[in-house]
């Protein structure tokens, strides 16, 4: 292993969040130099960029010739239909999703495109991502999620009291769908549903108004944050995840409450419906969406779930050790 990081005096100029854009670019030149070295006296079997998951900047691997290339897990590439979801979104959330896909668009042609084009093996974090990538080569979809193993004999300890519960995990922000969630809520039965959520953001406030106006707020119930012990032992007795998000391109969360067998109501949007399987509920996009919403959120009321095991972290040896198989099969691809 060598560990490779850019100088002192630039590393003190990452004061802000999106400072680390410019730095990872840099750090990705670096990186190109340093693969270029090593393997002039190491002659590498396979190359393959995991940093960052992200597919709209740059890869340094993608100049190291010669050598097979596995580019992902990446993500990023989903595009959301945010005026159709504005009201849902609200002002910031469309303002920050219109800003998002301009200012990625041109890079994901010049450095994802690139990247895509020069790799044996593709691996997106979810459907939408494959489909961007799709015309440059072989693409595999597999999220990065990586959990530890359960028994996925033991039977969950749901119980059958009413009203239901239904949990929200995430921050209260925009694109993560929570007003679409209470929206949701108010449409099912007074005492079908309540809804429990973990996570804070800067909607929460807007958030629990809305519930006040809705006539929900005695079914709803801000947790803020909590440890994560009491989040996955909430998936153990929920009767549902209740995850309406619009744009995530793994959301580890999904999996994290199906594998307990907590059935997952999402969108078809990003990661979740791929990281919810067996137990994803999957909401049109198409009529009344609320509508759609809440017949999911009942439908999942009514399944018992399936414990499973598919994305625990002991399966990634084998899946890796397949990609370089298959890379090295492939040959070094385009330059």
């Amino acid at each position: 292993m060598v560990h490779i990081d850019l100088p002192d005096w630039v590393r003190r100029q990452w004061r802000r969040d999106w400072d680390m854009y410019w730095y990872y670019a840099l750090w990705q030149r670096l990186l190109a130099k340093t693969a270029k070295r090593l393997h002039a006296s190491l002659d590498f079997d396979v190359a393959h960029h995991v940093t960052f998951a992200n597919d709209w900047l740059p890869s340094g691997l993608t100049d190291l010739r010669g050598v097979p290339f596995i580019w992902g897990p990446v993500g990023g590439a989903s595009l959301i239909p945010y005026w159709r979801l504005r009201r849902w979104l609200g002002w910031r959330g469309v303002v920050n999703e219109v800003v998002r896909d301009v200012v990625t668009a041109a890079p994901r042609r010049l450095w994802g495109e690139t990247a895509a084009r020069r790799a044996a093996l593709i691996v997106a974090q979810n459907n939408d991502v494959a489909r961007r990538f799709a015309c440059f080569g072989t693409v595999e979809v597999h999220p990065n999620a990586s959990l530890d193993r359960i028994d996925a004999e033991e039977p969950r300890q749901q119980s059958e009291d009413r009203p239901r519960t239904a949990v929200y995990v995430g921050r209260l922000i925009g694109l993560k769908g929570v007003r679409l969630a209470l929206d949701a809520l108010a449409r099912t039965e007074p005492d079908a549903w309540r809804l429990v959520l973990y996570g804070d953001g800067y909607d929460r406030e807007a958030l629990e108004e809305r519930a006040r106006d809705l006539g929900i707020v005695e079914r709803v119930t801000f947790l803020g944050h909590r440890p994560r012990p009491e989040v996955l032992a909430a998936f153990e007795t929920a009767d549902a995840l209740l995850f309406p998000s619009m744009h995530d391109q793994a959301g580890w969360v999904a999996a994290e409450a199906s594998s307990v067998g907590c059935p997952v109501v999402c969108l078809p949007l990003g990661g979740p419906p791929v990281l919810a399987e067996p137990n994803g509920f999957v909401a049109d996009l198409e009529g009344d969406i609320v509508a759609n919403v809440a017949a999911k959120l009942e439908e999942a009321g009514g399944a018992r779930g399936v414990r499973h095991n598919r994305w625990a972290k002991d399966r990634l040896p084998a899946l890796v050790e397949r990609w370089y198989d298959a890379a090295i099969a492939e040959g070094p691809g385009r330059s």
